[in-house]
């Protein structure tokens, strides 16, 4: 298992998402059923990959996030700041209807940075609020509600992309980049299902940007 004090980024291997090898987890993929191979391989439009090497200012609509609504799939998530645990790894919500947003990261709607945005896929027979980002399209909102200075902000985004990665072979640099233009990153996982060591195989990744912002792809 990968430890954030070896990249900062790397401990999504290893526990993000991890489901808990326990009987009374229930084991059931959104994708169970499907064509494993078609699922891993799904590559729907782009991921924004603007590099900026200069300093950037964050931008004034950018928030402490607190909630996150995506409209095509009718979900609706409370949002709480999530960082490391005493071993290093990922401390994301077990309780699969709340996402945790990475606060070592960017904030949503900085100028600079992705804001990387977490849940479970599932846990203990309650199916997770990022569950289905991986049906999502290029154009499908995503909405992030917070505060800023002591005023509420709602934030649109806009879907530019969704990647399914084998956690083998997972690109977290690229993911986790805090160098490029200002992003958002859904996480979860999803694919088939392994019994043997309790885990999914993949983790799904739907990429967004600021409504109304130019996409530069990176398109691998």
């Amino acid at each position: 298992m990968l430890r954030v004090g070896w990249f900062p980024f790397a401990c999504l291997i290893g526990t993000l998402m991890l489901v808990a090898g326990s009987a009374i987890v229930w084991n059931a993929s959104p994708y169970w059923g499907r064509n494993g191979n078609q699922i891993r391989l799904r590559s729907i439009g782009a991921v924004p990959h603007t590099r900026l090497r200069a300093k950037v200012s964050a931008a004034p609509q950018h928030l402490w996030p607190d909630r996150i609504q995506i409209p095509k799939l009718d979900a609706v998530a409370p949002v709480v700041k999530v960082g490391t645990t005493s071993d290093d790894e990922l401390d994301i919500p077990l309780d699969p209807k709340v996402v945790g947003w990475w606060s070592p990261g960017a904030r949503p709607g900085a100028s600079k940075g992705t804001a990387v945005l977490a849940g479970h896929i599932n846990y203990a027979g309650v199916t997770g609020t990022l569950s289905q980002i991986g049906t999502l399209r290029p154009g499908d909102r995503v909405l992030v509600f917070g505060h800023d200075r002591g005023r509420r902000r709602r934030l649109t985004f806009r879907v530019t992309g969704v990647r399914t990665y084998h956690k083998t072979t997972l690109p977290y640099r690229q993911i986790f980049d805090q160098d490029v233009a200002g992003r958002l990153a859904l996480v979860t996982c999803g694919g088939p299902f392994d019994a043997a060591t309790g885990n999914y195989l993949d983790n799904v990744v739907a990429y967004a940007v600021p409504a109304g912002h130019r996409v530069h792809p990176l398109t691998p």
